[in-house]
């Protein structure tokens, strides 16, 4: 995947939203264009301590050697996280008709997109266990509380309006829930006694599950709905986005536990391994899980909001900043600083440096290309990452604007 990235890269640079399209060409006015597609992908992973091999051997297979292990345990702080983003979106917009008499100023559009994202949040001896195993916390206890753990994957389908000068829009969306797996542990001590075959567990936490049986694009193991809106704020300075306001209801096949409680682990007991069924095998691991029930549940989607530096598309060159954070998805505030350059009428190059998300300080470079008719780039989200062994992370994202 590195590979394919890199050829992206350097073949193309791009802006990260539209919000950065601000300069944009407004000459040839006498044309006026009766429709807009708009459509946006994204693509990226990132870690705080696990550096790109190790990622790239937990995603896509590989052997994971304890000299991997080892060097990515020295970077492993009491809080890490890791997390992967992909989304794409592709919106229709009716640039004649304002359907609603009432408000001349504003156009409808319709919009489809899809969101997918795994994240973590997880201590430093949470790591040892899942790679060391427990041998090390022999009378000891292994703290692995304050962990938490969100996989969810839904697509949306939006009905909005947008004013004429895309100064404000607001949108209306049909979450389809095709899977969420929650784990959240406020509490999790595990003490291993000094010779090994006990265990004992104290835990306090939260487990959620969708309908594993449903599975797959359109599912609908969950339905909910959604806000997406979009203004200008602070004397037009500044461009606020907020995307996937709102809620999804998980009811079918559900697996649903929120208990308090002290488990303890003195091992099985089996006469013959070669005669012993899986069935067996799982009935004694899931003696330290907590008892599941299939209640439903709800959950909030995980909101993003933007806020970035308008432009001045009059302005050669210009610095760009702003601040991205996503709820509910074990993500840190996102802020960039930079600068962007009109290299000439129709390409725009940019660079910035970028602290949070999942991963730490990373470069991002870019650039779009624009006519009267046609906005569009890609750019990387992990320079740094990219072309580093030991960087931590990886990404890119691209978008195309077509006007007819």
């Amino acid at each position: 995947m590195r590979a394919i990235t890199s050829i992206l890269i350097l073949t193309f640079f791009s802006l990260s939203s539209q919000g950065q399209l601000d300069s944009a060409s407004q000459s040839e006015k006498e044309w006026s264009p009766s429709y807009k597609i708009e459509a946006e992908f994204e693509a990226n992973y990132g870690s705080t301590d696990l550096n790109n091999e190790f990622i790239d051997k937990l995603l896509f297979g590989g052997q994971i050697t304890p000299e991997l292990k080892d060097k990515v345990l020295k970077r492993t702080n009491n809080r890490n996280r890791f997390g992967v983003e992909l989304n794409y979106e592709v919106k229709f917009t009716e640039l004649t008709d304002t359907l609603f008499p009432s408000l001349p100023a504003y156009r409808y559009y319709i919009s489809f997109g899809s969101y997918t994202n795994l994240s973590a949040s997880y201590t430093k001896d949470l790591y040892k266990l899942a790679f060391y195993g427990n041998k090390q916390f022999e009378n000891e206890t292994a703290q692995i509380g304050k962990s938490n753990f969100t996989s969810y994957r839904f697509e949306k389908i939006t009905f909005g309006l947008i004013n004429q000068n895309e100064s404000a829009s607001f949108g209306i969306s049909l979450i389809v829930g095709d899977q969420y797996s929650g784990f959240n542990f406020k509490q999790a001590d595990l003490f291993t006694f000094t010779d090994g075959t006990d265990l004992s567990l104290e835990y306090d936490g939260k487990i959620r599950l969708s309908d594993p049986e449903r599975r797959g694009f359109m599912a609908f193991s969950g339905a909910g709905i959604g806000i997406d809106f979009e203004t200008l704020v602070y004397k037009k300075m500044f461009r606020l986005k907020v995307t996937n306001l709102g809620v999804a209801f998980w009811k079918r096949n559900t697996s649903f536990s929120h208990t308090q409680e002290t488990k303890e682990f003195d091992g099985v007991e089996i006469s013959n391994v070669f005669s012993t069924s899986q069935e067996e095998f799982l009935e004694n691991a899931n003696t330290l899980l907590p008892e599941m029930t299939d209640q439903g549940f709800v959950t909030l989607l995980p909101t993003i909001i933007e806020l970035h530096k308008k432009t001045n598309p009059e302005l050669q060159s210009q610095p760009i900043y702003g601040i991205r954070y996503k709820f509910f998805s074990n993500y840190l505030p996102q802020l960039y600083g930079g600068i962007q350059h009109q290299l000439s009428s129709k390409f725009v190059v940019r660079g910035d440096v970028t602290w949070g998300g999942y991963s730490g300080l990373r470069l991002v470079v870019g650039a779009f290309y624009h006519t009267k008719s046609i906005q569009a780039g890609i750019q990387s989200t992990n320079l740094s990452g990219m072309f580093f062994q030991n960087g931590n992370g990886n990404g890119f994202s691209a978008f195309g604007t077509f006007l007819f």
